[in-house]
């Protein structure tokens, strides 16, 4: 899957909320800097909801019949299904599953040992827990492969993954990890700016403005930290100043053990990616 002159051909199992939030996030990036070709091949029961990622997208996606004719006619397959249905699609697909082939899960919890198991010798296999935020090309994505599988394949789609965000190869030994973090933490943040926006109201603030407000800060300490590379702790002693209404905020904050609540939930959202 190197990429090359006219690049290669991508498919899609499922093109639920994470598949079809992949092909936005490469889709915002133009055709011209794609490493695989449009249309990108796709297997998806929901007729309805193909056909409507199809109207706000058109020539994107080829739709086919089955997952064995996706793998036939493509060189890469992302295989975006909900965990339960990962074996089974597979099992489907082994007969077409050659050695030049590469199958990439983006199934939680789902080992590349027991999709081995299920697809047999062939495709090379890698694993890729991406976020919700690669739809606006800002995704956390972690991604691991086989032994067998590094390589140039390996960068080939890290380079296509990169199109969508922060990358990180790791060892899937932490991908339940990289579930409760960054797959979940957006929701947490989420919570979190919902309880800054209502705060800003009972100050009396318009909720328009607040949730304005509170989008941009949030925006903008992140890219903040990342530009000056500043730690969550080096960043609040910036903005903290002896006896000032910061201090007295966080005073209330770690009074109702907000960092000890984050830190549960990022650990009982682990235990669950475990079980």
């Amino acid at each position: 899957m190197a990429d090359g002159a006219g690049g290669w051909r991508l498919g899609l199992v499922g093109l639920g909320s994470m598949g079809s939030a992949m092909l936005r996030g490469w889709l915002r990036r133009g055709a011209d800097a794609l490493p695989f070709v449009l249309p990108v091949t796709v297997c998806e029961a929901d007729q309805a909801r193909l056909g409507a990622f199809e109207l706000a997208c058109p020539g994107v996606v080829a739709a086919t019949s089955s997952p064995a004719a996706v793998a036939r006619d493509v060189d890469v397959v992302i295989v975006a299904v909900k965990p339960h249905d990962v074996a089974a699609v597979l099992a489907g697909m082994a007969s077409e599953l050659t050695p030049d082939k590469t199958v990439v899960s983006i199934a939680a919890g789902v080992r590349m040992e027991d999709m081995r198991e299920a697809m047999g010798t062939g495709a090379a296999l890698f694993r890729v827990m991406p976020n919700q935020a690669v739809s606006v090309g800002q995704g956390v994505i972690s991604l691991a492969g086989e032994s067998a599988a590094r390589g140039e394949r390996l960068a080939g789609l890290e380079r296509m993954l990169a199109l969508l965000g922060y990358v990180e190869v790791l060892p899937e030994s932490q991908f339940n990890a990289v579930t409760a973090l960054a797959g979940s933490a957006p929701a947490f943040l989420a919570l979190v700016m919902q309880g800054l926006e209502d705060g800003g109201v009972r100050v009396g603030m318009p909720r328009a403005t607040a949730r304005s407000m509170v989008r941009q800060t949030v925006l903008g300490t992140a890219a903040l930290m990342v530009e000056e590379e500043l730690t969550s702790r080096e960043l609040a002693d910036r903005v903290t100043s002896p006896g000032g209404t910061t201090i007295a905020g966080l005073a209330v904050l770690e009074d109702c053990a907000v960092r000890g609540a984050m830190l549960r939930a990022v650990e009982a959202a682990d235990e669950r990616s475990r079980r």
